[in-house]
């Protein structure tokens, strides 16, 4: 009910028999709800609008665009030297990888194609300290195309740290596109091509 200009009560209507544009609002309530169950469908469902990341396992190629990449083993040493060395007290992790450039130009790897995900002492953004590839310990190898090379990336284990068992990490995708900037072709990353799960060997002892 609500009051008229002249003080008498008006009945108003029910919900059911509102009308908008000519078409009862339950009408387009339900078209509505349709239209964001199917938007909803066709991105993964309510909870979640995106596909889950594939997961896989050392040993497995993934297809990260611009690359191949096989993450082989991860290990924690004491040092690398004269390549790469811990702070005091602290060890190196290293991630090795079979690598393999899918571009038609050689190139050095990426520094956030590999990100460790949980790992106490490195945050998932850190990048490495270094890249280098297990052939003839060059830092930052350029690549040939098709060519597949041993190549590590290498973080630092602040000291103290509980020296990890097993590992999460994850692998860039790259997609090849029209810079908006100044409109030549670019490798861009777009997501997130893998999460790789692989157990950790310790020679630190």
């Amino acid at each position: 009910m609500r009051e008229t200009g002249n003080g008498e009560q008006e009945e108003l209507p029910e919900l059911q028999d509102l009308k908008v544009r000519g078409r009862p609002v339950r009408t387009w309530a339900i078209s509505v709800a349709a239209v964001l169950l199917a938007v909803s469908a066709a991105f993964g469902g309510l909870d979640k609008a995106d596909a889950e990341t594939p997961r896989a396992g050392a040993g497995t190629a993934v297809d990260a665009g611009r690359f191949s990449v096989t993450v082989q083993r991860v290990v924690v040493v004491k040092d690398l030297k004269p390549l790469f060395s811990p702070d005091d007290g602290g060890a190196l992790i290293a991630v090795v990888t079979k690598l393999e450039l899918t571009d038609k130009t050689g190139d050095q790897p990426p520094s956030d194609l590999i990100r460790l995900l949980d790992v106490a002492g490195v945050e998932p953004t850190d990048a490495p300290i270094g890249i280098t590839n297990l052939r003839d310990q060059t830092q930052n190898p350029v690549l040939t195309p098709h060519h597949a090379e041993d190549v590590a990336y290498v973080w630092k284990l602040p000291k103290a740290t509980d020296l990890p068992r097993e590992v999460r990490l994850s692998v860039q995708h790259y997609t090849f596109r029209e810079s908006v900037l100044d409109h030549h072709d670019v490798w861009t990353k777009d997501t997130i091509a893998a999460e790789v799960t692989a157990p950790v060997k310790d020679n630190t002892r």
